[in-house]
């Protein structure tokens, strides 16, 4: 793969003494077959380079291919979705890349953007009753 978004982490594999490790082009297109998606450039160099272990990026805690496309995953997902107002805010396609404590908190960016560099979301708790929040971060997914 061709890598145009993530120059700086195919140059810099190991970060805090530990190494990505990516997924394959078929893997990736495997996921996006089961999804009938398709994902944009800058995620698709994510998982090549990192889809099977993130290292020590800062992000959170599950962000593995292998995790994120499961069929348990995704019924996590729509159980919080369900639980929370967030099944009425997130009505456009989106894809969630990474989570924390089962889908409490995560980041995700919208697949209908037809960007190959999409914005990315994250969706967290609100500072006054605790519900649930989308928080636009204004930055690319490559700049994660």
């Amino acid at each position: 793969m061709t890598i145009e978004y993530l120059k700086k982490l195919k140059e810099n594999p190991t970060i805090h003494g530990r190494t990505i490790k990516g997924v394959s082009e078929v893997e990736i297109a495997k996921a996006e077959t089961k999804f009938n998606i398709k994902f944009p450039k800058a995620y698709k160099e994510f998982l090549f380079l990192a889809g099977e272990s993130r290292g020590l990026l800062p992000i959170m805690g599950t962000t593995d291919l292998e995790t994120i496309s499961s069929d348990w995953h995704h019924e996590i997902m729509q159980e919080e979705l369900d639980e929370t107002t967030l099944n009425k805010q997130l009505i456009r396609p989106f894809w969630l890349f990474a989570e924390s404590n089962e889908c409490e908190v995560f980041y995700f960016f919208y697949l209908d953007e037809n960007t190959e560099d999409p914005k990315v979301y994250l969706v967290n708790y609100g500072n006054q009753d605790r519900t649930k929040v989308i928080e636009p971060l204004n930055d690319p997914f490559s700049i994660l």
